[in-house]
C-alpha cells in the first residue's frame, strides 16, 4: 500500500532531513510513526500524501510510482488519501456539514450525494446532531472529529494523522484512538504520526520510529 526505497529529502543542499528511508506498510495495517519534535515525521508524510517529492529513491502509494506521475496525476491519487491534521485546519466561518462536504464539492458530487455522504459519516463520528454548528462552538475532541470526518467522506485507502491527539487532553486522546481504530477496522490502512509513547505503549501497533531522519522498525 505504501513503499519507500533508499528515499531521502532534504530542503537545503547538503542537510538531508530523511535518510535512507526504507519501509512498508500494508494493505489494512495500523502502524504508528513516532520520534522527536523535528525528527522528520510530518516530512515523511508529506512524502507519501504527494504534497511533497523525494529528492532521492522511490515512493510508491498503491503500487503507483510517484515520481514518475505527472502533475496532473496527483490529484487523482490523492482522492485516495484522508489527512488528519494536529490543529484541524476547519474553516471556522463555515458549518460541521460545509467542512466536511468541501472534500466532495470540489470533485463536483451531485448535491444529493454529497448530503447523503456527509450525514452518513458525521453520523459514523457521532457528530450527526452538529452538522449545522461552527468549528468554534466545538470542543477540541469534536472538531478533531470533524477533522477526521472531512478526511474520510471519500472513502480514501489511506489515512494519514498528523499528531491528530497533541492538542486533546487523555480521555478525547483515547476517544479518536478509538475512532481511528474503527476506521481501520472498516478497512482503511492508517498510519498515526505521534511522539506520545503512552498511546504507543498502550495500543501496541507496528512502530516505526523516525530518528535524526533515519526510520528504524
Amino acid at each position: 500500500m505504501i513503499e519507500m526505497f533508499h528515499v531521502y529529502k532534504s530542503y537545503v543542499e547538503g542537510i538531508d532531513v530523511l535518510m535512507d528511508v526504507n519501509l512498508h506498510v500494508s494493505k489494512g495495517e495500523f502502524v504508528f510513526l513516532t520520534g522527536v519534535s523535528g525528527a522528520g515525521k510530518t516530512t515523511l508524510l508529506r512524502l507519501m500524501n504527494c504534497t511533497e517529492r523525494a529528492t532521492s529513491g522511490q515512493v510508491l502509494i498503491r503500487r503507483r510510482n510517484v515520481a514518475r506521475l505527472t502533475s496532473s496525476s496527483i490529484p487523482y491519487l490523492r482522492r485516495n488519501i484522508g489527512v488528519v491534521y494536529q490543529d484541524f485546519k476547519l474553516i471556522r466561518r463555515r458549518s460541521v456539514f460545509d467542512n466536511v462536504a468541501l472534500a466532495l464539492e470540489v470533485l463536483g458530487t451531485p448535491r444529493a450525494e454529497v448530503q447523503r455522504r456527509v450525514m452518513d459519516v458525521l453520523r459514523s463520528v457521532g457528530l450527526q446532531h452538529k452538522y449545522l454548528q461552527y468549528p468554534p462552538t466545538l470542543s477540541g475532541g469534536e472538531q478533531q472529529r470533524v477533522a477526521i470526518a472531512r478526511a474520510i467522506v471519500n472513502d480514501p485507502a489511506i489515512l494519514l494523522a498528523d499528531e491528530p491527539t497533541g492538542n486533546l487532553d487523555p480521555d478525547m486522546t483515547i476517544e479518536i484512538l478509538k475512532l481511528l481504530m474503527d476506521i481501520n477496522n472498516r478497512g482503511t490502512t492508517v498510519l498515526v504520526a505521534t511522539h506520545d509513547r503512552s498511546i504507543i505503549e498502550r495500543l501496541r501497533f507496528r512502530t516505526l520510529v523516525l530518528e535524526k531522519g533515519r526510520i528504524y522498525h
